[in-house]
């Protein structure tokens, strides 16, 4: 238990550090842009109308009903996708750091994760912007539970993160390698279709063998205000998230002692 203990620590004594570097990190992502933060909203928004128009033209399904659907799927699938490839690089954005300072190498995953999840929050807005207006029979109070929904993503997003970073660190080719794997768990992952789609064709276990899968429904399903989940999603994908969390804590915390050399 001490190296967890460390772990969270560490993260409290430098968390000034943290914000600095998370609050420049934002800045400098809108920096000379008219819209700024504007843009979190209005890309995802645009993505799900263009291709929600397009995937409803093909599969003759009513956009009002395909368009939400899409951008509830695309929205915490691209945190995913983002956080892990902004985390695994994210040693050697940091290498003055780690060489010239004491600061505590596990708060640069989390650096990642957590500009990954402001924009996360921003595409959330703009969601339930333009669900309210497609279809606002489904508001109600099952959306709340896309609040624990998150609070699981993040844990195991940030246990991705702290992974990669380590791999990544020691494996320089890593990072290209991760952008192939995960353009192929893409189409493998309810994304951009139900996953009543995939049992139709009696494909089924696709999804059901696919941990992203438990991680998506938790944010995407009361996103959508239209049904609860089963127990047996939240538990499962509650327990993926602590258990990859607990190997990515000593994973991480491992090779900090050798970070600044291996930089």
């Amino acid at each position: 238990m001490d190296i967890y203990r460390k772990y969270f620590l560490g993260i409290w004594k430098d968390r000034f550090v943290l914000w600095s570097l998370i609050n420049r990190d934002l800045q400098q992502k809108y920096r000379r842009s008219k819209l700024g933060v504007f843009w979190s909203v209005l890309t995802p928004t645009g993505l799900a109308v263009i291709i929600g128009l397009v995937y409803g033209a093909l599969f003759s399904t009513d956009p009002r009903e395909f368009i939400p659907l899409l951008f509830a799927g695309l929205n915490p699938w691209n945190f995913i996708s983002n956080s892990s490839t902004v985390a695994s690089g994210s040693f050697m954005s940091a290498e003055s750091y780690l060489k010239q300072s004491t600061v505590n190498a596990q708060i640069f995953p989390l650096r990642s994760v957590l500009v990954c999840f402001v924009d996360l929050l921003y595409s959330i807005i703009a969601f339930l912007i333009i669900y309210l207006f497609l279809q606002p029979e489904y508001f109600g109070p099952k959306m709340l539970m896309v609040i624990p929904g998150l609070v699981i993503m993040f844990v195991f997003v940030l246990s991705i993160a702290n992974i990669v970073s380590v791999i990544n660190l020691n494996i320089r080719d890593y990072q290209p390698l991760q952008t192939i794997l995960f353009q192929g768990l893409f189409y493998v992952t309810p994304v951009i279709y139900s996953k009543d789609m995939m049992a139709e064709r009696g494909m089924s276990f696709v999804y059901e063998w696919n941990p992203l899968y438990y991680i998506l429904e938790v944010v995407k399903t009361p996103l959508q205000g239209r049904e609860m989940l089963s127990a047996n999603i939240y538990i499962i994908s509650i327990l993926m998230a602590v258990i990859l969390f607990a190997y990515s804590v000593k994973v991480v915390m491992h090779a900090k002692e050798t970070v600044a050399l291996k930089l």
